[in-house]
């Protein structure tokens, strides 16, 4: 078949079809051979050709039994076996001989019509004249054949069994030449990328579902808009789902595509481990073609993503957000396989494909908060590291995480006043509008213009009103009355009245003006205490609506968030989810291993 090998077995003729199954099982080099009809549906030109085959087989030292109706090439038999109805044996010995043995049941003229062939054989035996199918196994029980055949050459055995084996009578096995692991991962790579590079149809599906899936991430930009990072014009809850969305793209996609890989090679697995294939060179052909398709499709999702979306940071963030999903989609690809190797049969891949993917979505974080013992669950899972590298790295709370004030206890922080608020915490008070100080999504969607004016002046006190004067003291009255001393006393009080008079009017002037001046005054501060509800009102409820939005948030998913100025603690972030993404990685594959470890005792 040399000049066919470059054909599918899809493509070729049936004969040629079963010498690749008998070249299938010549792999393991068996010592015995059980073949059911394999003639069966052939050209006579095919069926000879292959039975010439089987006869060089067994000239090889292969013992080959095979169940055949096909009657042209039996003579190329050592020995042939007829069965009557219900099992009962009629014949065990060489052709030539079963036909001078069932020609002696043929009438006079039957021999003379034409010479014993195998196919009258069949007659013979159903003809109930010449005895049932009981008959003709005490016949063949009482004839020489079976003496000489069946009888004699079990005696043999018996006594060769029961007596000491000798060195001589000890069949060894014949030794194999080794392959090392390198030599059979590279044959066996070769073998899967030429599978994969053959099936046109599937290779074009598997390279076109991660764009294909991505282009989702259009349509969600064209239903919720570009930028939902935009601490104006942005969403939290939208930045949540669709980063999260993102993970379990690579996931589902990656484990759905690798479903079949292990589970469909399952027989041909079998037959090479019985020869001298490994587990792992096995395994890892298997994994690095997956890494390969992994990096092809993380690149294809992170690329529809920055096309879709307006993402923040630069190549940097680019660069990790690359890296973080090429490990989400190496890691569902390993949880395929992973079901490809559990699963018995190819049908039930899917269903234990999902069975592992729903978790990853309830548990993942992002859709449930995980508070406490939650993480510890949600730990298991790649979708929950996926999801916080992605959230680490696009920033989302970076500067919540890195504000003193919101690492405060609930109970401090609510005793902080406003002022200090402003004052001291860069996401706190009106600092959550400040881009530059605190960007956070959708932070500034509340966003009321008393936010940057400046409060109300109050109008100036008017001070005390004036003090009540203090009057001179009254001319002292004449100790004799004479009129000289009483005209002085007259002048002098009628002076003393005109300055006592004075000062009351001016008094009176004064707490008249201090009266006119408190009216106005009154007024000012109606109009200030107007101004500043009108200011104070509308300027806390969009302050109270943001803290309040980045307060639900920091409580559900500050597990997420981390300081991307702190650079150690940032790099601790993303790469301790990198590290789960790898034990994740690794553990899958020691799982694969045992996995199919354990089909060598099935």
């Amino acid at each position: 078949l040399t000049h066919r090998k470059d054909v599918q077995i899809s493509g070729l003729s049936g004969g040629q079809q079963k010498r690749v199954s008998i070249g299938v099982e010549l792999l393991t080099k068996p010592g015995l051979f059980f073949l059911d009809e394999p003639t069966s549906g052939l050209d006579p030109g095919t069926e000879t050709a292959l039975m010439q085959l089987m006869r060089r087989l067994a000239d090889q030292g292969r013992t080959i039994v095979l169940i055949t109706h096909a009657t042209k090439n039996v003579m190329l038999a050592d020995k042939v076996v007829f069965l009557a109805r219900g099992g009962y044996m009629a014949w065990f010995g060489p052709p030539d001989e079963a036909l001078r043995y069932f020609d002696q049941y043929r009438s006079e003229r039957d021999r003379r019509a034409n010479e014993m062939e195998f196919d009258q054989i069949y007659a013979i035996l159903d003809d109930p004249a010449k005895g049932s199918a009981a008959d003709w196994a005490k016949r063949f029980q009482g004839h020489l054949a079976y003496q000489k055949y069946i009888a004699a050459p079990l005696q043999s055995r018996g006594q060769k069994l029961g007596g000491t084996a000798t060195a001589a009578n000890v069949r060894r096995p014949a030794s194999r030449r080794q392959i090392s692991s390198l030599r059979q991962l590279l044959v066996l790579s070769a073998r899967n990328i030429k599978i994969l590079t053959r099936d046109r149809f599937s290779l074009i599906l598997m390279l076109a579902a991660a764009p294909l899936v991505g282009m989702l991430d259009v349509v969600i930009a064209l239903l919720l808009g570009r930028e939902p990072f935009s601490p104006t014009e942005g969403s939290i809850a939208n930045v949540i789902i669709t980063l999260f969305l993102l993970a379990i793209y690579a996931i589902m996609v990656g484990a759905l595509g690798q479903m079949r890989e292990i589970v469909k090679e399952q027989d041909i697995y079998k037959r090479e481990r019985l020869v001298n294939l490994k587990i792992i060179p096995y395994v890892l052909s298997k994994v690095w073609v997956a890494a390969l398709l992994a990096l092809y499709q993380a690149g294809a999702y992170i690329i529809v993503r920055y096309v879709a979306f307006k993402m923040p940071g630069g190549f940097v963030e680019f660069g990790l957000l690359y890296i973080t999903l090429a490990l989400a989609t190496m890691a569902g690809m390993m949880l395929g396989l992973f079901a490809s190797a559990l699963a018995p049969n190819g049908n039930s891949a899917p269903m234990i494909v999902i069975m592992f993917v729903l978790p990853q979505i309830v548990l993942g974080g992002a859709l449930l908060p995980m508070p406490g013992a939650g993480q510890l669950v949600s730990a298991l899972f790649s979708s929950r590291w996926a999801f916080e590298s992605f959230m680490a790295i696009s920033g989302v709370g970076s500067d919540v995480a890195g504000d003193a004030c919101w690492a405060l206890p609930p109970e401090q922080r609510a005793t902080l006043s406003l002022d200090y608020r402003n004052a001291n915490c860069k996401c706190m008070g009106v600092n959550l509008f400040n881009s530059s100080s605190c960007q956070f999504p959708a932070a500034q969607t509340n966003y009321d213009p008393t936010i940057d004016q400046t409060p109300p002046v109050a109008p100036d006190p008017i001070g005390d009103p004036p003090p009540k004067p203090d009057l001179p003291p009254q001319p002292p009255e004449p100790v004799n009355p004479d009129s000289v001393a009483i005209a002085n006393y007259f002048q002098e009080f009628k002076v003393w009245k005109a300055e006592a008079e004075s000062i009351q009017a001016g008094y009176e002037a004064r707490l008249a003006a201090y009266q006119a001046q408190a009216a106005i005054y009154q007024t000012e501060v109606v109009a200030y205490q107007q101004e500043l509800a009108e200011y104070q009102i509308p300027r806390n409820a969009a302050i109270g609506k943001s803290e309040g939005l980045v307060k639900k948030i920091q409580e559900d998913m500050g597990w997420t968030f981390v300081d991307k100025h702190d650079l150690f603690a940032y790099a601790l972030k993303v790469g301790g989810a990198w590290a789960a993404q790898f034990i994740i990685i690794g553990l899958l594959f020691v799982g694969i291993v045992i996995l199919q470890k354990r089909k060598d005792a099935a």
